[in-house]
């Protein structure tokens, strides 16, 4: 699935929170990290068409999203970063709630599989207002990832998660992205950046100082830590011409 983004800007009256970027994203796990309100969020939200670009266009293969924003949202798993889930549904309700937008047949054992893998089983028939920060997660990330949407969108998926869950997490986007998907992730662990983005841009203020592979990355910041050299593009100016 190919994701454009041509000069997409936005701005807030006289703040602009992101500055016009150019980004082509295509089967690929694809990273976008920076400090908070560097427009991450602001970038994914875009993306999704939530928020409406100033000015340029976010097209999802053939589709702009201002254009065709419900035809752009079937093709999306969108994880937020502070996900709002009914309180009074059970996470079994959710997910056939969700499984029932995006017009699945018969969701039965992808829920299964679901509710088993994050360990829910036995949580199905309890409310979700009832449920602790990293239940509520997990279920938010079964619903991204639910009908196997082919552009997955995933802001600070490991954060509020155990390590052996987060381990689990990071191996199942690789298999989504090696059966056909791409996947956005934004993130504040540089260790996962890391190890599953093929490429990354590095945002600033709402600008981009930094793009390119994580190998090649910390070639250019003289780094072998990428924590490091996220620090170290975080003490740059924007480059022009990435």
């Amino acid at each position: 699935m190919l994701l454009t983004i041509s000069n997409a800007t936005k701005r807030y009256g006289e703040f602009i929170a992101l500055h016009p970027i150019q980004l082509k994203i295509e089967d690929e796990i694809f990273g976008i990290i920076g400090n908070n309100g560097a427009g991450k969020s602001t970038l994914l939200k875009m993306i999704v068409g939530l928020l409406a670009s100033g000015k340029g266009k976010v097209r999802l293969g053939d589709l702009d999203v201002r254009e065709s924003p419900e035809e752009v949202k079937s093709l999306i798993g969108y994880l937020p970063e502070s996900p709002l889930l009914y309180p009074k549904l059970t996470p079994e309700e959710l997910l056939r709630y969700v499984a029932e937008i995006r017009g699945l047949n018969d969701a039965s054992d992808e829920i299964e599989h679901w509710l088993n893998f994050f360990g829910l089983a036995e949580k199905r028939n309890a409310l979700l207002g009832d449920l602790s920060f990293g239940m509520k997660k997990k279920i938010s990330i079964s619903s991204a990832f639910l009908g196997s949407p082919p552009l997955l969108i995933l802001d600070e998926p490991f954060n509020g998660l155990d390590v052996a869950t987060m381990e689990g997490l990071s191996k199942m986007i690789v298999a989504r992205h090696q059966a056909g998907t791409t996947v956005l992730i934004s993130s504040h662990l540089m260790n996962y950046i890391d190890r599953l983005c093929h490429r990354v841009v590095i945002l600033k203020k709402g600008k981009v100082v930094g793009k390119g592979r994580p190998a090649d990355l910390k070639k250019e910041a003289l780094e072998d830590d990428f924590h490091q050299c996220f620090l170290h593009y975080m003490n740059q100016d924007i480059k022009q011409d990435l």
